[in-house]
């Protein structure tokens, strides 16, 4: 409404989209709006109608704007609105977003399989940890480089500094299987668990586990939709602990269940993530369509990890290129605002490469590359950054990595 109310149309029209296709029904019926008014799009009175008509079915009381904009309409466009409401009502509909945009369950064993090491290097426990009796975990995303290589790791979620430091010494030594059409594969997680043998430690890690997730479910039951996104996420970090819990359901599809119930109260971290699973497999059976709506959703509210998403999905399609990185640049842009430090990476490297003179800029790419992370570990992926960054300044005698002359 923000973009919409200062006369940004076609960014409006973009996310009034995104989100009738996820079943907001106040989305729908404002674009009808625009499709009547023809504001940042043709005129178009017939699929207005159609639109607002399908936005209020079910509501108590109709809006008298939809009688308003039928009695506009000829005899021939009330014809031709019945035929497009037969087109569109499956694909706007409540009951038909449902049908569409609700993961098909299956069992982890009928799941597309998980990525997993051909080469799996074990972490080294840390003394100081080990001494203490502290047991834990990290959780990593990484991209899986066409070759195998686990590449832009990112630290999500761990114990404690000793525990991440070994989990990405071992993970950066680790291989994967080398991936189809040489595509790398973007936000793959992984978990590296930390587990001391000894009966008394297990039982009262085992009990830590067990309250945790107790306490998130009971807060998600009662409809907390923050909840929820943090019970399915606490439930997917704890299933290398399965041997432990094994009166605890944490198999993929009850994950899906709670983030569906986040999702659909418009959480977009919830609704990412659901988005991911969907195009992954993960729990249900592979829907990329769906799957890309929802994340699409998290990333016109704003969303940065959705935003860094949907502009890699971008520059792995089939689009022409003008079209594919214009696409990237917007989202990239978005989320690097947000201070996403991965994104801030990805733009610079895009505006230093980019096949199209006119979106390459050294200098921009140059600001991005000035801050630092304490949760990305990939210092060859920023050292490319640089030289391609210098390169396209034309600054060939600057160091890659800004300290050592090579």
């Amino acid at each position: 409404m923000s973009l919409y109310q200062a006369g940004n149309y076609k960014e409006a029209k973009t996310a009034f989209e995104a989100l009738a296709a996820i079943g907001d029904r106040a989305s729908l019926f404002n674009l009808g709006i625009m499709y009547f008014r023809g504001e940042g799009v043709e005129q178009d009175p017939v699929r207005a109608y159609v639109l607002m008509r399908i936005a209020n079915e079910g509501v108590k009381n109709e809006d008298k704007r939809i009688a308003i904009v039928f009695n506009h309409l000829s005899t021939q466009q009330k014809q031709l609105a019945e035929s497009l409401y037969t087109e569109l009502n499956p694909l706007y509909s409540i009951k038909g977003i449902n049908s569409a945009l609700i993961p098909k369950p299956l069992t982890d064993k009928e799941s597309r399989p998980e990525h997993r090491p051909i080469k799996k290097v074990i972490p080294e426990y840390p003394k100081k940890e080990l001494k203490e009796g502290h047991m834990g975990y990290t959780v990593v995303e990484i991209t899986i480089s066409p070759e195998g290589y686990p590449r832009e790791i990112e630290v999500k979620q761990a114990f404690s500094r000793n525990f991440t430091r070994e989990s990405i010494r071992a993970l950066q030594k680790s291989l994967f299987k080398p991936t189809q059409n040489q595509k790398p594969i973007y936000g793959h997680p992984f978990i590296s668990t930390f587990v001391i043998s000894g009966a008394e430690i297990n039982s009262n890690f085992k009990n830590k586990l067990i309250s945790n997730l107790n306490d998130l479910k009971s807060s998600a039951q009662s409809g907390d939709a923050i909840a929820q996104y943090r019970y399915a996420e606490e439930m997917f970090s704890a299933r290398r602990f399965r041997g432990y819990l094994k009166d605890v359901d944490l198999e993929y599809k009850n994950m899906n269940h709670w983030l569906l119930q986040s999702a659909q109260q418009g959480l977009p971290h919830a609704q990412h993530q659901l988005g991911k699973n969907m195009i992954g497999g993960r729990g249900c059976k592979v829907d990329t369509i769906s799957g890309n709506k929802w994340i699409t959703a998290a990333a016109v509210s704003g969303f940065a990890p959705a935003q860094k998403s949907l502009a890699q999905s971008s520059l792995l399609s089939d689009d022409e290129v003008t079209r594919k990185s214009t696409t990237a640049l917007g989202w990239l842009r978005n989320a690097a605002q947000s201070g996403h430090y991965s994104a801030k990476l990805l733009l610079a490297w895009e505006l230093a490469t980019s096949p199209l003179d006119g979106l390459r800029n050294g200098e921009e790419a140059l600001e991005l590359l000035n801050e630092k992370s304490e949760y990305f570990y990939d210092d060859l992926r920023i050292a490319e950054t640089k030289a391609a960054t210098y390169a396209e300044l034309g600054n060939f005698k600057k160091p890659s990595n800004g300290r050592k002359k090579h």
